[in-house]
């Protein structure tokens, strides 16, 4: 097989990545044609897109299957932000070789990702490029009444974040510094930067109870921005209610946690701790939504003022 021939490395590699799943995802027609074909439970559809470039959202030197869970990974953290239930996957990859090792590899990286997530990938596309950039489409399902938007907040909802917030800036300390022998600790953040696990059932599970919900991409201080500025609201939030790895305002700003911040009103808090008991993950209550178009971090009774903001692409 010629490496310049676009059309055999995606009839190789690409074609039939999760196809196990097409028939649970609803997909009657998937890569090899124009477009891919697939139909619903006459349920209501959400599409994200997400786009990955190197030496911004990953190291150059990062390996492809790396790559391209972690750009997947990231990717599909929207649809159960929403709570949704992901369906399927569409992957557009600027390629920066020509070496079908490379591409070889990138490909078991979605394939890994199918497998962990039971989702297929409906299409793509194959393009040769400068540096490496990974265009990730979602699409998932979920009844319009149960779809978890930033806009619904109300006053006096409790604020609460999956997880632990700072591992994956650790992650990508760890992963720089080209460490062999890792410790433990040091393994868990690496993981948590390269395949930050998607939150599908939390997600899903929280249809009912939730008012809002978003996940922290960009650090808490940001994507709780969202939630408050889309809901006219603001936020009281206590600092030592935050569980946290690292510097304080980095976990706070850095993002790429892809953790769940949700609201939901107080007398559902027993509830969300048992829903955390039977997933067996951390969620914890840190602050309560307000009517004052701000958000104040406070360490007990005093007030504290945050330098740093949260991640941004367009910030000078």
């Amino acid at each position: 097989m010629k490496e310049s021939d676009e059309f055999l490395i995606l009839q190789k590699y690409f074609k039939n990545l999760g196809s196990q799943y097409n028939d649970s995802s609803g997909i009657i027609v998937g890569p090899g044609d124009d477009a891919g074909l697939f139909s619903t439970n006459k349920l209501d559809l959400i599409f994200s897109t997400d786009v990955s470039n190197s030496n911004i959202h990953f190291p150059k030197s990062l390996k492809p299957e790396l790559i391209a869970y972690r750009a997947c990974s990231v990717a599909a953290s929207d649809i159960p932000a929403c709570g949704g239930t992901l369906k399927w996957l569409s992957i557009s990859l600027v390629s920066p070789t020509t070496d079908l090792a490379w591409l070889k590899k990138f490909a078991e990286g979605l394939k890994l990702f199918t497998s962990d997530y039971k989702v297929p990938v409906i299409g793509g596309d194959l393009i040769k490029g400068r540096e490496c950039s990974v265009s990730v489409g979602v699409c998932g399902e979920v009844n319009k009444k149960d779809f978890l938007s930033r806009g619904g907040a109300q006053e006096d909802d409790l604020i609460f974040i999956s997880g632990t917030l700072g591992e994956a800036r650790l992650g990508l300390k760890v992963l720089s510094s080209k460490k062999k022998n890792l410790s433990k600790e040091e393994k868990k953040y690496l993981k948590k930067f390269l395949k930050p696990k998607v939150h599908t059932s939390l997600g899903k599970n929280l249809q009912n109870i939730a008012t809002s919900c978003i996940d922290i991409s960009d650090g808490l201080l940001g994507d709780l921005g969202h939630i408050c500025n889309q809901s006219n609201k603001g936020a009281e939030i206590n600092i030592e209610s935050i569980p946290h790895a690292g510097p304080f305002q980095d976990a706070l700003t850095w993002g790429d946690d892809y953790e769940l911040c949700f609201t939901a009103p107080t007398n559902r808090e027993k509830e969300i701790n048992n829903l955390a008991k039977s997933l067996k993950i951390k969620i914890n209550k840190i602050g309560k939504i307000t009517n004052t178009r701000v958000i104040k971090f406070y360490n007990g009774e005093k007030r504290v003022h945050l330098k740093q903001t949260s991640y941004n692409h367009f910030k000078k």
